[in-house]
């Protein structure tokens, strides 16, 4: 792994948050939490794709997994503190959106 003082900080967070499908995830996310079911009908992502998403952003403590109930099973995911901290990424893109995308 390269020395941290070597590592680009932009292309770095791209890694860890970039791909659409964790895009996807942390936007419905920034709107409170959310239940498997919910993100699955709200970014329509596979059961699979969204499954691993989710443990990628949990592995990078973006997300938390809350355990609701043991019966049924079921669970809700939470943006973390540092999930938080994104909000002002997402209304800037939002931003560039608006003014380039219509």
């Amino acid at each position: 792994m390269k020395k941290l003082d070597t590592i680009c900080p932009i292309v770095e967070t791209i890694r860890i948050i970039g791909s659409e499908p964790k895009l996807l995830v942390l936007r419905y996310l920034l709107d409170g939490g959310k239940g498997f079911n919910e993100l699955q009908r709200l970014t329509k992502l596979s059961s699979k794709t969204l499954s691993s998403t989710l443990k990628d952003l949990e592995n990078n403590d973006l997300i938390k997994r809350i355990i609701i109930s043991d019966r049924p099973f079921r669970v809700r995911y939470e943006l973390t503190e540092k999930g938080k901290e994104l909000k002002g990424v997402f209304e800037e893109i939002q931003k560039w959106g608006n003014k380039y995308l219509k």
